[in-house]
């Protein structure tokens, strides 16, 4: 239990990121501690600690996020919001559906990626991985991880535009 508590912080800031506010970045936090000592038994040791406690709290926010029914904030999400339109606080039906349609767009180009591009995209938009995490994650390189993030978005962003 000593060495689950060594990550609490850094639990918390994950969670933080996840959730968007203290209460409910300290309750995941909580519920991943408790799950991890539950499971503790299932624990590869060659692997990291770190990683796996990630994993555990990713996998609970998605559940947790299904559940409800909650929004998560993806990579789509911040391409829509980089072009901000006039009725940002109020948008019509068709402006709902028009970002849906390009979210789904956005998913399936993100599919297409080739493997170095597509991993590195997931990890920091929709796991919201810092480079630093990233490197430690894929064991590359940090200056690598920034490569690969600007060829990923360049060539998303190149695909996408030729989309419409």
């Amino acid at each position: 239990m000593e060495r689950l508590q060594q990550h609490q912080r850094y639990l918390f800031h994950l969670a933080l990121r996840l959730t968007g506010n203290t209460e409910d970045a300290k309750d995941l936090t909580q519920e991943t501690l408790w799950q991890a000592h539950r499971k503790s038994d299932k624990y590869v040791y060659e692997k990291s600690l770190k990683a796996w406690l990630r994993t555990m709290m990713t996998n609970r926010f998605r559940d947790q996020k299904r559940k409800k029914s909650l929004n998560m904030v993806t990579l789509d999400d911040a391409l829509i919001q980089s072009d901000p339109s006039p009725t940002t606080h109020t948008s019509s039906v068709e402006e709902q559906v028009e970002q849906k349609i390009l979210l789904e767009k956005v998913k399936k180009e993100i599919d297409k990626l080739p493997e170095i591009y597509r991993r590195v995209i997931i990890l920091r938009h929709f796991h919201g991985l810092s480079y630093a995490e990233i490197s430690e994650e894929l064991s590359i390189p940090e200056g690598t991880v920034k490569t690969q993030l600007f060829r990923a978005r360049k060539l998303l962003k190149e695909r996408m535009s030729h989309k419409f």
